[in-house]
């Protein structure tokens, strides 16, 4: 009974296992035409938020002085074209996707290009 149990917890243990992906990172290129991205309702914080909830992004960091974005992503469930998009529905350009002029309608005025 006991191997029973020891054999059942391991192979869902390594069942588990099975199913991780290591994290995979991308960094993108994007562009705010406002001067105070960093506090703007429509600016970063929202942008960030949008990626976090995104299925298969684990971590976002935006260096709102470079205007670059660092992803931390799974591979299995996310692809970067995907990420470029979400970015683009946000209104940003991500590196050669440009804004989706939807999300633009979305950003405050000084957020525009």
């Amino acid at each position: 009974m006991r191997l029973a149990k020891t054999l059942l917890l391991l192979t869902i243990v390594f069942a588990n296992f099975a199913f991780l992906a290591p994290l995979q990172e991308i960094t993108i290129k994007t562009a705010s035409h406002c001067d105070h991205f960093d506090v703007c309702e429509t600016g970063k914080q929202r942008l960030e938020k949008q990626l976090m909830l995104t299925s298969g992004i684990k971590q976002v960091n935006i260096d709102s002085k470079t205007m670059l974005i660092s992803v931390k992503y799974n591979p299995k469930r996310i692809t970067p074209e995907k990420i470029r998009k979400v970015i683009s529905q946000a209104g940003y350009d991500a590196d050669d996707v440009k804004a989706d002029p939807k999300g633009v309608e979305q950003l405050d005025e000084c957020c525009k290009k």
